[in-house]
């Protein structure tokens, strides 16, 4: 219960505090382009120069003889590239200096670094659907509007994720790094360059294991084939969002005391 009420005004602090959670974000983003001419404008126009080159190469070159293979390619990359960022728990040592002489809620950071990359993402899908729709592909408009929910859901899942490594790597810096290996790995082993279907044997139990094929696979069914999510690929994710938003959260708010002294 404390925990809640805890989680309920970090809430209202966040929004009370949304001037410094959105001058973040611009800092962010004009960190990572800075002398650009362009600026934040790469960080949509990435996505997108992407997704070209999928299409292209999976219309044009037919690496795969799956029809469409760039819709699914794109529609699950996504996700897992925005989780893994999200997994790097770089949030409160990238932002060391503030939090050691600023007093604003500290979960802003973790936020603000969460909603930089999420930001890219959101555009990705709009950019996709509407190459969809363009190129006359089926679109399962009730399936479509599970698109907004599965990006919601993961948007949150990252929110607690990061606020559970990014206070870890706090105490034990090696762990940064550790994620950021562990997460070139679950690249591989979640279904985006393969079907769900085509793993066998441990692969097959490792890909079911691994939390972040749910969210993938919400965008695969809408997008790619068209259909409703599966139940039970929503319920799985909602349970993992829960889980560590609840798991995240507790760490965070019982060290982030601890930060000052340890940054």
């Amino acid at each position: 219960m404390n925990l809640i009420k805890r989680m309920a005004k970090s809430a209202r602090d966040v929004y009370d505090n949304r001037t410094i959670l959105m001058a973040m974000v611009r800092r962010n983003t004009a960190g990572r382009y800075k002398s650009s001419y362009i600026g934040f404008a790469w960080h949509l126009i990435l996505p997108v120069l992407m997704i070209i080159v999928l299409y292209i190469t999976f219309t044009s070159i037919k690496p795969r003889l799956e029809p469409d293979f760039w819709i699914y390619l794109s529609s699950g990359m996504f996700p897992i590239m925005f989780i893994s960022s999200s997994l790097r728990g770089r949030a409160v040592l990238s932002n060391a200096k503030y939090i050691t002489k600023m007093k604003f809620p500290r979960e802003i950071v973790v936020i603000a670094s969460v909603l930089t990359d999420f930001l890219a993402v959101v555009f990705a899908y709009v950019f996709i659907i509407m190459v969809i729709l363009l190129s006359g592909q089926y679109v399962n408009w009730f399936g479509m509007a599970m698109i907004p929910v599965g990006l919601l859901l993961m948007f949150v899942f990252c929110v607690g994720c990061s606020m559970l490594v990014s206070t870890v790597t706090v105490f034990v810096k090696d762990i940064g790094y550790f994620m950021s290996v562990a997460m070139r790995l679950v690249f591989w082993i979640t279904p985006t360059f393969f079907f769900v279907n085509e793993a066998k044997g441990l692969l097959k139990a490792i890909v079911w294991y691994n939390p972040f094929t749910y969210y993938v696979e919400i965008f695969h069914d809408v997008l790619y084939y068209g259909i409703f999510p599966h139940v039970e690929y929503i319920a799985v994710a909602v349970l993992l969002t829960v889980a560590f938003t609840f798991i995240g959260s507790a760490v965070f708010f019982r060290y982030e005391k601890k930060f000052p002294e340890m940054l």
